[in-house]
């Protein structure tokens, strides 16, 4: 949830400082934000498809390799090519679209575990582990815009050095790159198959209804 909330929040909040300053182009911000979120939300309308033709995990390790390629390869576009930079971006917005589905479906998945394995479920503890994450993946993304940009050089509203300017480009593309990629062997831990969810699940309704009631 952390790592995955720094790929997000990096590539989101340096967008404004992307196209102002790398760019040149503050009119096309809000149409470049726009369609990054309806990428998000075609993205997570299509879950319910994918996770028909991909157990969660590996959908979502699939999804992030494809982040971290797509972020990469951000960092090679010229600051002129404005159809690519919204090709990539939305490309981005549909693979990271489904992420919270998936994320909140294999919380859930995690309670199933709980209560199979120690007889209580505590989804409270484990969804507000996971929103804490999600909150402090954001704050540590925040800290770590304001380090870089500071350190390179970065002055608001003024024309860019060379070191902040690349400092803003790597926000948007290497970094979150970086994040993305670290997150796939992250999510390579995550234990629990469809197959293994099918058989706890199966478990735990029959020991909650011993009859089948």
């Amino acid at each position: 949830a952390l790592i995955i909330m720094m790929t997000i929040s990096l590539r989101g909040s340096t967008g404004t400082f992307y196209f102002k300053y790398y760019v040149g182009r503050e009119d096309l911000i809000g149409s470049f934000a726009m369609s990054y979120m309806i990428a998000l939300a075609i993205g997570a309308a299509s879950t319910p498809l994918l996770t028909k033709l991909c157990d969660k995990r590996k959908l979502l390790m699939i999804l992030m390799a494809i982040v971290a390629a797509l972020s990469a390869i951000f960092y090679i576009v010229p600051n002129d090519d404005i159809a690519i930079m919204f090709g990539l971006q939305i490309a981005i917005g549909l693979a990271l679209g489904p992420k919270s589905p998936l994320v909140f479906s294999m919380y859930a998945d995690t309670a199933d575990y709980s209560l199979w394995r120690t007889g209580r479920r505590a989804t409270a503890m484990i969804f507000s582990a996971a929103a804490f994450a999600q909150k402090l993946g954001g704050a540590l993304a925040g800290a770590m815009i304001g380090w870089l940009l500071s350190s390179m050089g970065y002055v608001a509203n003024q024309v860019q050095n060379g070191a902040s300017e690349h400092g803003i480009v790597l926000l948007m593309t290497i970094i979150p790159a970086v994040f993305a990629a670290l997150a796939v062997p992250l999510i390579m831990l995550y234990p629990l198959s469809n197959n293994q969810l099918e058989s706890i699940q199966e478990d735990n309704l029959n020991e909650k209804y011993p009859n089948n009631e």
